[in-house]
């Protein structure tokens, strides 16, 4: 059995503070100074991101210094934008450490506990399983629910046999479903994939229900709270959550390859790619300026206490992969030869993101993308290689 290192100490958390963002690489801004890494880091990312081709924004953050910070490629190909530190991408999964901030700040505040069971907020599922999982087993995807939503035209005929819906076709449920669709299959779920909390298994249907989770235990609409107790407090002022009727300022759109069609790019986000427009499991909007100062914020305990912040990146239960687990909405990592790390790794139609913390190195990196058509675990592996090699890790 291999044996590894404790987990982080409330009190490490506590010492990381990331420094707010002054200035930028390529980006129209000031140029940071190079430094040991900056060569192998624009040999590696010019490589994967072509100037005149969908691409992504780089930052890597060191003892509360900005160290990197480089757009690459395009952030909308028509018109044709580049990539900047002010644009504004979709960020997959990583979503769902802002929704984990959002709920742990109200059970601090007594207004929901994380053993609260769904069937109190959803008493319109009625199956008694409801009864027994707990927001806790959301935050760390192991309530055994099944994901049932319908994903081809049997499953479609199925679905509208037992459930109202607002879709006359299933491609448009596909497509154009918002939370309050696609989490009505849970009124006919009576039965479990396991006991909540004794398996692993990534599903984001769980984590849709926090919106709502959040709405009735904070009294007011879930993007309001949001906004105001946790982008607010964190000083950020370009993050929202998808709405397909409004246009961010920068919006950068996502895209995918054209098959066959060497060159050629497709939009790829609303409208489509499947499950695309929902909100509390991916569906965030955030520049490159803005995800920094949420570090600071969130790792340095301006939003929820040390100690809870710590508990969100412990390991909670194992995944398939070896030595990689799962916190509260954020993968960790646990190799004997490497320092303990928590990081997101996801795609969201054509949006695609890796982020990795690393407290004991006090190092924070992320590729935030709006092309998928790259492997996100072996990027960060990559990544780790350079802060090897330089002895930052």
């Amino acid at each position: 059995m291999k044996l590894f290192r404790t987990i982080i100490l409330p009190a490490t958390i506590a010492a990381l503070a990331w420094a707010a963002l002054s200035c930028s690489s390529d980006t129209g801004s000031r140029a940071i100074p190079p430094c040991e890494i900056t060569t192998p880091l624009d040999s590696l990312f010019s490589t994967m991101f072509r100037p005149d081709e969908p691409g992504a924004i780089v930052g890597v953050v060191r003892n509360d210094s900005i160290v990197y910070l480089r757009g690459f490629g395009k952030a909308s190909l028509a018109p044709s934008r580049p990539m900047t530190d002010s644009t504004m991408l979709n960020v997959c999964s990583i979503t769902k450490t802002f929704v984990v901030a959002a709920v742990t700040k109200l059970a601090e505040a007594g207004k929901l506990s994380l053993d609260d069971s769904v069937a109190e907020y959803f008493p319109q599922f009625e199956g008694h399983c409801f009864k027994e999982v707990k927001l806790r087993h959301i935050l760390s995807h192991t309530t055994g629910l099944p994901d049932l939503r319908p994903r081809n035209p049997d499953q479609w005929d199925t679905y509208v046999k037992r459930h109202n819906s607002t879709f006359g076709e299933g491609s448009d449920y596909l497509l154009y479903g918002r939370e309050e669709e696609l989490i009505r299959f849970y009124e006919s779920v009576d039965s479990l994939l396991h006991n909540p909390g004794e398996g692993f298994h990534y599903q984001e249907p769980p984590f849709m229900l926090l919106s709502y989770v959040i709405s009735q235990a904070a009294g007011m609409p879930f993007d309001q709270y949001m906004t105001d107790s946790i982008f607010s407090a964190a000083g950020l002022r370009n993050t929202a959550f998808f709405d397909p009727d409004t246009e961010f300022p920068n919006e950068a759109h996502g895209y995918a390859p054209v098959e066959g069609q060497p060159g050629k790019w497709a939009e790829y986000d609303y409208g489509e790619a499947e499950f695309f427009p929902t909100r509390a499991d991916r569906g965030l909007y955030t520049t490159a300026a803005d995800f920094i100062k949420w570090q600071k914020a969130f790792y340095g305990g301006k939003l929820i206490s040390p100690e809870n912040v710590a508990r969100t990146i412990a390991w909670q239960t194992g995944t398939r992969l070896p030595n990689i687990g799962y916190g509260y909405g954020i993968f960790v990592e646990n190799k004997p030869e490497m320092p303990y790390k928590a990081f997101h790794m996801s795609s969201n139609g054509g949006f695609s993101v890796f982020e990795s913390v690393i407290p004991e190195a006090r190092i924070f990196y992320f590729v935030l993308s709006n092309r998928p058509d790259w492997s996100r675990l072996a990027t960060g592996h990559k990544i780790d290689a350079v802060l090897r090699s330089k002895d930052w890790i």
